[in-house]
């Protein structure tokens, strides 16, 4: 049976808050409870005894960073119990002992760890376990006891052979904020440390920081267009959308090391054809395509004419927003373990079109229709991080990749080929990554339906049906067939409620 050392942070802890934390060690079990408070008053003496400890406890296999007020649950302590050998670090869920007009607890749930994402904010939380061996090599006890948690998390999960996230209530808390902390002085010190050529800015206001990776080279981009020419109204003005997407591109992109690859099928008229000519000049080929509808043939022929390092997928109905949105795409891969990078698309009127995708069971674009400036619960949307999928309407990766996996799979003509080549991308040991700070226009029709074709759906579920169903990156306890984050249960709070500036209560 592992042993346990508790720690929190007394410094300007309330002896209130002390006495709820002591009764929840000591409801643990009649098993002594060894508490190391630091920064605390001389009046702390009066919380020992009873089946608790003050002190240090170099034998405890397992530290457990537990803040002041919070109550602890067995289930984090047999999660402990349980684990592996080799998982070094464990989180889970919290529970908010705050009640709103509905009279419901407010939950935290959390994803799968996502190292990309807690740089950008402390979605861990306060409450942690990581074996002491780890606490020593992450700068010992006495450090990460006086550390803000941002700090604290990005110390211990460097250390850790493997992090563990259990979907299950560890501790319950009467802290009535739910929007994760972030620490712009503790993400910049990690970046050191491990050596990402990185800077980090704060943006106070969600708050989040931006890690925002220095572009050591110039690679070539090969952005592949699969195009029949359709022309279409886009601000009220009738279109060809190849074009724009080539124009649009060349204008506004910093990034210019392109070669653009246009797979153009027949009907594509000719005065389309003459203008991608005369916009793209060198830097443009049309290759044409005559054979039966299939958008992963097209993309694989698209990219066996190209020469580029690195492939960017890319609709014809699709405008380039930030300037820098390839350069930012791009400099991520400067991590050799990413192997796909999203941006953020927007829909003509400025409503999100995807943020990501993720499994509910059913492959969703994360907040879909939702207005521009929506936060998500925890701010999910504002922030960089690992995701199971991204739409290929704009999808950047490594031509090595793209090789290694076999391209998009020719099994899937028309949905799901970009759901399966991110699935395989990451089975074959590489992240995929969706960053808010690169942004494109997706113009496709917010009221369009996928066609849904039932043999192309058995065999996504027949490949990847257990990931399908228990996405790493959403939790079992959220709502399902939904494309926000929501707890599992029913509430009389607005579904609207749940998206907007009111954000702490989006996991309601």
């Amino acid at each position: 049976m592992p042993s346990f050392l508790f720690v929190t942070n007394a410094a300007d802890a309330s002896p209130e808050a002390l006495a709820v934390t002591a009764k929840s060690l000591r409801r643990l079990g009649f098993t002594r409870r060894p508490w190391y408070l630091a920064n605390g008053p001389a009046t702390l003496q009066q919380f020992a005894g009873r089946r608790i400890s003050l002190g240090d406890d170099e034998s405890a296999e397992w530290v457990v960073f537990v803040a002041a007020g919070d109550r602890i649950t067995r289930d984090a302590l047999l999660t402990a119990v349980n684990m592996a050998a080799d998982v070094d670090v464990i989180y889970g869920d919290t529970c908010h002992d705050v009640r709103f007009d509905d009279q419901l607890p407010t939950f935290q749930r959390r994803p799968s760890f996502s190292p990309e994402r807690l740089r950008s904010h402390d979605y861990i939380g306060e409450f942690i376990m990581a074996r002491r061996s780890v606490v020593n090599a992450a700068g010992g006890l006495e450090l990460l006891a006086n550390a803000g948690s941002h700090d604290r998390n990005l110390r211990l999960t460097e250390k850790a052979r493997q992090v563990f996230r259990s979907p299950v209530i560890f501790n319950v808390t009467p802290n009535p904020s739910l929007l994760p902390v972030a620490d712009q002085v503790a993400v910049a010190a990690h970046l050191q440390r491990i050596g990402i050529a990185a800077t980090a800015i704060l943006d106070p206001a969600t708050p989040a920081v931006r890690v925002e990776r220095t572009l050591t080279r110039q690679p070539k981009i090969s952005v592949i267009i699969p195009t029949r020419g359709s022309s279409a109204k886009v601000r009220g003005v009738t279109t060809a959308l190849v074009v724009n997407a080539v124009r649009t591109l060349i204008e506004r992109s910093t990034y210019q090391n392109l070669e653009i690859i246009v797979v153009a099928d027949t009907p594509t008229p000719p005065e389309v054809r003459a203008e991608l000519a005369r916009i793209g000049g060198d830097r443009l080929l049309i290759v044409d395509y005559d054979k039966a509808f299939n958008f992963a043939v097209k993309n694989n022929i698209g990219v066996a004419h190209s020469t580029g390092e690195f492939i960017l997928l890319l609709n014809d109905d699709a405008e380039i927003i930030s300037p820098d949105a390839l350069a930012t795409m791009l400099a991520i891969f400067e991590d050799g373990k990413v192997g796909i990078v999203g941006p953020m698309l927007y829909f003509e009127d400025g409503t999100i079109q995807s943020a990501g995708h993720v499994f509910t069971p059913d492959p969703t674009d994360m907040y879909r229709s939702q207005p521009a400036d929506t936060r998500g619960a925890h701010n999910y949307v504002r922030v960089q991080r690992e995701a199971s999928s991204v739409i290929a309407a704009c999808l950047l990766t490594s031509r090595a990749v793209f090789d290694a996996v076999g391209g998009l799979s020719t099994q899937f003509p028309g949905n799901w080929n970009d759901i399966d080549f991110a699935l395989k991308v990451q089975q074959a040991g590489y992240a995929v990554i969706f960053t808010p700070h690169a942004k494109f226009f997706h113009f496709e029709s917010k009221t369009r339906v996928a066609l849904r074709i039932e043999t192309e759906v058995a065999k996504l579920g027949g490949r990847w049906g257990n990931i399908l169903d228990d996405d790493p990156f959403f939790n079992p306890h959220l709502q399902r067939f939904i494309n926000v984050w929501r707890s599992d249960f029913h509430t009389e709070r607005s579904y609207e409620d749940a998206l907007g500036p009111t954000a702490p209560i989006s996991s309601k």
